[in-house]
C-alpha cells in the first residue's frame, strides 16, 4: 500500500516547475502579435505570494516561475483533484507550499523537493547556488528546446555551448509523430505565440482528464498528458545551461528522486534538514530490470501447427512489453513508490529510483522471486527476469560523476546476466510436469508451443480456430494478438476484480488481470479501486495521441484488411471458379469488418506485382524480415553527452524510443507502400519487422533517411540493419535468426551499414545501388538489355566479387591459376556487351545503348558482390509465377 504522503511528495515534485509553462504563456497574443491580456487576471495573487516562494537576490525577486506554480494550482483548483486543497492529505506542508517552495525551502519536505530538483539537473551544491541567484538570464519566453541528438559526440569534438552553434530546435507543439522531429529555425521566431497556444490546449485537455477521484490512476493519466504537452518545452533557460532537457523529463525525474528521498529519511527517522541536505549519504537504490530470453519467449517453437502464427507473434511481442511494465509496477507498489519512479522503460528493460532502505531491498528480492516463480513455471526456464541494483548518493548524480554512476549500474546489470536463473531455486527437472496433463485431453501438448500441456479451461475456445485445445498462455497470446488491432484501450486490474468480457486465462504473475474488451465496462471498477491501469495503446491515423487517459506506445502497427483488399487480384490468384473467388471476397469482407490482422500468407501475396492481366503477376511470394538497431548506443549514453544528468539521460532515452515506437508505426499506417508491414517490436533503440520482401527493402531506405533526419544528420548517431528473404511457411524462429545474422554482419561491417542478400554495404552505397537498380530498369524499358543480359550481370557480380577478394592481400595467402579464373569476367563482359546489348536497336541508337551499358563494368569493379542488391531485386521482382524454391539469403 502506497501511503498518501508519498503521492503528495511525488505529485509536488512532478508539478514543482509547472509554473514555467504557465509563466511563459502569461500573455496570450493575437496573430498580429498584440497582447490580448494576461492569463492570470488576478495579479494580486502573484504579488501577495511572491515573498513566500521567490528567493531575493540583491533586492530583486528571482525565479518567478515558483510563484506561478502556486498560482497555477490555485487557479486550476476546479479541474484538479479535490484532495490537493485539503489540509488532511498526507503529512506536513500544504500541497501548494510543497510544490512551489523549492527555491525558498523552509521545511524538511520542501527541502526534499529542492534537493531532488537540483540532483535531477546534475547540480552540485555550489552550482545550484549560482543557478538559484538567476545568473545569466535569457529571454525564456523566446527560447526553444534544443535536441540532445544534435550535440551527441563520441569523439573529442563538442558542439559549442553557444546556442547559435545549434541549427535544430523543437517546435512548441504537442507530442505527435510529426512534432518529434526537430527543425531548422531561429530560436525566437513565433515562440511566445506557440507557448500561449500550447498552454491553453493543455489546460483544455486537463479539464477532460478522467479518474480525478482516484489519485493513482489520475497521476498516471496526468503524467501522460504532461508528456504530450511538455516534451518540447525546455526545463531550464538560465546561466550556462544548454536548453536540451525537456520540462516533462525533468519533472518526472525530480518526482522519482523526491519520492525515494522521502521514504529513505522517513524510514530512517532522519527528517532533519541537515540530513536531507547531505550529498554524500547513499540514500538511493538505482534498480535495473531486464527481461531475459525475449527471443525464446517471442519465437518459441516446437508446436505441431503453424496456424495463428502472426497472431501469436504479435501477442507474444506485446506480452513482453506488458510483463516488463507490470514487473516494474509490482516492484514500485511493494516498495511504496508511484509509477513515476520508473524513469526508464523500453524494450523489456526498466530503471527505477528507490530508497536505500532495508525494507526496499527485501521487497526487491521478494518481487524478483515472485516474478521468476511465475515466469520459470510458465516458460520452463527459457525466460526469466533479472533485477539488480546499486547504491548511490546525491553527489553521484552530479555531472562530474554521473557517467561513473551509470557505468556501475551497467556493470551490475551485465554481471547479473551470468546468473540469469537461480539454480538453487530452479535447477533440476521440472517437478510435476507430467502430472499437469489432463487425461481427458489424452495428455496432449499444446499444439502452438509444444511445451505446456493443453488446458481443459480453453478447450474449444473460439480463438483457437481449427485447433480444439491449447495451453492457457498460448490462448492468451492469441487473444492479445487478435484484439490489439481492434481495441485501442487496455485495462489492468486485480485478479479478483470483476472484469467483464474477454480477458486473460492466466493472469500475469498470478496478480494482474488484463482485458482488451473494456469499452463501457469499467465504471464500477474505478469506484471500487480495483482498476490498476487504464492505457490507450493506439496512435490514430491523424497522429493524435490519447489525452483523457494514459498513452502507452507499446503496440506498434499491424496490417489489417481494408476496402482495397477486397478488389486485389493477387488474393484471388489460383482460385479457378467464380464461386471460390466469391467465397474469398466474402471472407475478406468479414475480416475487414472484424479488423482481422493479415496472415503471413496474405502479406506475401502483396509482394507480387500486378500486370495488365488480372490473372497474371510477376515477382516472388516471399516474406522480408528486417532487424535494425542504433549503433553504439551504450557509448552514446556513457560518453556522448556533453553534460550528464539524470534528466538529460531520461530525455535522450525517451526521444530515441519515440522514433521507433511512435513515428515508425504511424508511418507504416499512413504510407500506402508500407501498410502491409508487420511490427513484431519497435521500441527502445531497435526494430523488427516482417512484410512483403520488396516493401521491406524499400522501407530500409526510408528508415535510414528518416533516422538521419531525426538525429539532425549527426554522423555520430547511426543505425544498422539486416534483412533476409523467407518463404511464408518457415518457422518464425528461423526467419528471425536469418535476420539477426544479417544484422550482426552489418554491425561487424563497421556499423552505419545494411546487409541484404548476404552483402554488407554502408548506407550511402546502398542508396547508390538503389539508383543503379533504377537505371537497369530504364535499360530494360528502353530495350537496351534483355533478361539474358540481366542473368549475365548476376554471373559478373559473382566473378567481380571473387576478383576483389583476390586483390585483397588480407584475404589471400597464395593464388592459384584456378583462383585467377574470375579475371575472365572483363573479357566476357565485353563480349556480351557487343552480342546482347540493344539487339533490336540499330545505328546510333545501338551505339548509345552499348556506351550506356558499358558503365556497368565500373559498377562491378566498384561494388563487387554488392551488385547482387540491385540485380537480385530485379530478378525476384520479374520472376513469372509463384516461387516454390528456397530463396537465397
Amino acid at each position: 500500500m502506497i501511503e498518501d504522503t508519498v503521492y503528495k511528495i511525488a505529485l509536488a515534485g512532478f508539478l514543482h516547475d509547472i509554473g514555467k509553462f504557465a509563466e511563459r504563456a502569461e500573455e496570450k497574443r493575437t496573430a498580429s502579435g498584440e497582447a490580448s491580456g494576461a492569463y492570470y487576471s488576478d495579479k494580486e495573487f502573484l504579488d501577495r505570494n511572491r515573498s513566500l516562494y521567490q528567493p531575493l537576490y540583491k533586492g530583486n525577486y528571482t525565479h518567478k516561475h515558483a510563484v506561478y506554480t502556486a498560482a497555477f494550482l490555485d487557479d486550476m483548483e476546479s479541474i484538479l483533484p479535490e484532495i490537493f486543497h485539503k489540509g488532511q492529505w498526507g503529512l506536513g506542508d500544504s500541497f501548494v507550499n510543497l510544490a512551489a517552495g523549492h527555491h525558498k525551502p523552509e521545511t524538511p519536505l520542501q527541502w526534499i523537493i529542492a534537493i531532488a530538483d537540483r540532483v535531477s539537473s546534475g547540480f552540485d551544491r555550489d552550482e545550484f547556488e549560482s543557478y538559484n541567484k538567476g545568473i545569466g538570464l535569457r529571454d525564456y519566453r523566446k527560447t526553444r528546446m534544443l535536441t540532445i541528438l544534435e550535440g551527441v559526440r563520441t569523439d573529442e569534438k563538442r558542439v559549442d555551448d553557444n546556442l547559435d552553434s545549434y541549427k535544430y530546435r523543437y517546435l512548441l507543439k504537442e507530442l505527435s509523430p510529426e512534432s518529434v522531429f526537430p527543425v531548422q529555425l531561429p530560436d525566437n521566431k513565433g515562440v511566445e505565440q506557440e507557448y500561449s497556444e500550447l498552454f491553453f490546449l493543455f489546460v483544455d485537455a486537463l479539464e477532460r482528464l478522467i479518474h480525478r477521484q482516484n489519485i493513482p490512476l489520475w497521476f498516471e493519466h496526468f503524467e501522460s498528458l504532461f508528456m504530450i504537452y511538455a516534451s518540447h518545452i525546455p526545463a531550464a533557460t538560465v546561466g550556462r545551461v544548454v536548453p536540451d532537457v525537456s520540462l516533462y523529463d525533468h519533472s518526472k525525474t525530480t518526482s522519482a528522486l523526491a519520492s525515494a528521498l522521502y521514504l529513505y529519511h522517513s524510514e530512517n527517522g532522519a527528517m532533519e534538514i541537515e540530513r536531507i541536505q547531505d550529498y554524500d549519504e547513499e540514500k538511493f537504490l538505482i534498480v535495473s530490470g531486464d527481461f531475459y530470453g525475449i527471443q525464446n519467449f517471442i519465437f518459441t517453437e516446437g508446436g505441431s501447427t503453424n496456424k495463428a502464427a502472426a497472431k501469436l507473434l504479435r501477442g507474444r511481442s506485446f506480452a513482453v512489453s506488458l510483463i516488463s511494465e507490470l514487473a516494474a509496477d509490482m516492484l514500485c507498489r511493494e516498495i511504496g513508490l508511484t509509477s513515476v519512479s520508473v524513469i526508464l522503460s523500453a524494450a523489456g528493460k526498466f530503471t527505477i529510483i528507490a530508497p536505500n532502505t532495508q525494507s526496499a531491498k527485501e521487497h526487491i528480492e521478494a518481487v524478483k522471486k515472485q516474478i521468476n516463480d511465475w515466469l520459470i513455471k510458465k516458460s520452463y526456464g527459457e525466460s526469466s527476469f533479472g533485477i539488480s541494483y546499486i547504491e548511490a548518493a546525491c553527489s553521484d548524480f552530479t555531472t562530474e560523476r554521473f557517467s561513473e554512476l551509470w557505468d556501475r549500474l551497467a556493470v551490475k546489470a551485465e554481471m547479473k546476466k551470468y546468473s540469469k536463473i537461480d539454480l538453487n531455486a530452479y535447477g533440476g527437472a521440472i517437478e510435476d510436469y507430467l502430472q499437469e496433463f489432463n487425461s481427458d485431453l489424452h495428455e496432449r501438448l499444446c499444439p502452438f508451443c509444444g511445451k505446456r500441456p493443453s488446458s481443459s479451461a480453453v478447450e474449444n475456445d473460439r480463438l483457437l480456430g481449427d485447433e480444439k485445445s491449447a495451453c492457457r498462455i498460448c490462448r492468451d497470446h492469441i487473444y492479445i494478438g487478435a484484439n490489439l488491432v481492434k481495441a485501442g484501450r487496455i485495462a489492468v486490474a486485480d485478479t479478483d476484480a470483476e472484469l467483464y468480457g474477454d480477458k486473460l486465462m492466466e493472469p500475469i504473475f498470478g496478480r494482474y488481470q488484463v482485458s482488451l474488451d473494456v469499452d463501457g465496462k469499467l465504471k464500477d471498477m474505478v469506484g471500487k479501486g480495483d482498476l490498476i491501469k487504464y492505457w490507450d495503446i493506439s496512435v490514430s491515423k491523424t497522429g493524435d495521441i490519447a489525452k483523457d487517459i494514459t498513452a502507452k506506445f507499446i503496440n506498434g502497427y499491424v496490417p489489417v484488411f481494408d476496402e482495397s483488399d477486397m478488389h486485389d487480384d493477387r488474393y484471388l490468384a489460383g482460385r479457378q471458379s467464380d464461386k471460390k473467388k466469391e467465397e474469398l471476397i466474402d471472407q475478406i469482407r468479414e475480416d475487414k469488418d472484424n479488423k482481422t490482422p493479415k496472415t503471413f500468407s496474405h502479406i506475401t501475396k502483396k509482394a507480387l506485382n500486378l500486370t495488365d492481366r488480372p490473372d497474371k503477376f510477376t515477382g516472388t511470394e516471399a516474406l522480408g524480415v528486417l532487424k535494425a538497431d542504433v549503433d553504439n548506443l551504450g557509448l552514446i549514453f556513457s560518453c556522448g553527452l556533453r553534460r550528464k544528468s539524470l534528466s538529460r539521460l531520461a530525455t535522450l532515452s525517451r526521444q530515441m524510443n519515440s522514433f521507433f515506437s511512435i513515428y515508425l508505426p504511424f508511418s507504416m499506417s499512413k504510407r500506402e507502400e508500407f501498410k502491409d508491414i508487420y511490427t513484431v517490436f519497435a521500441g527502445g533503440d531497435d526494430l523488427f519487422l516482417i512484410g512483403p520482401w520488396n516493401r521491406i527493402i524499400e522501407f530500409a531506405s526510408f528508415l535510414n533517411d528518416e533516422f538521419r533526419r531525426y538525429v539532425c544528420h549527426n554522423p555520430q548517431v547511426t543505425i544498422s540493419a539486416g534483412m533476409s528473404l523467407n518463404k511464408p511457411g518457415e518457422p518464425v524462429k528461423m526467419i528471425s535468426d536469418f535476420a539477426e545474422d544479417a544484422l550482426e554482419k552489418a554491425k561487424h561491417g563497421g556499423r552505419n551499414a545494411v546487409t541484404l542478400f548476404g552483402e554488407t554495404v554502408k548506407w550511402d552505397k546502398f542508396n547508390k545501388l538503389n539508383e543503379i537498380n533504377s537505371e537497369i530498369l530504364r535499360w530494360q524499358e528502353g530495350k537496351y538489355i534483355s533478361n539474358v543480359m540481366l542473368y549475365r550481370f548476376n554471373t559478373f557480380t559473382d566473378l567481380a566479387s571473387e576478383e576483389r577478394k583476390l586483390r585483397n592481400p588480407e584475404l589471400q595467402t597464395s593464388i592459384t591459376l584456378e583462383d585467377m579464373e574470375c579475371l575472365k569476367w572483363h573479357s566476357a563482359f565485353k563480349y556480351n556487351l557487343a552480342r546482347n546489348v540493344g539487339k533490336d536497336l540499330k545505328g546510333q541508337e545501338k551505339e548509345d545503348a552499348v556506351r550506356e551499358v558499358e558503365k556497368a563494368a565500373e559498377w562491378f569493379k566498384d561494388y563487387g558482390g554488392a551488385m547482387k542488391i540491385p540485380v537480385w531485386q530485379i530478378l525476384y521482382n520479374q520472376r513469372q509465377g509463384r516461387a516454390d524454391y528456397v530463396l537465397e539469403r
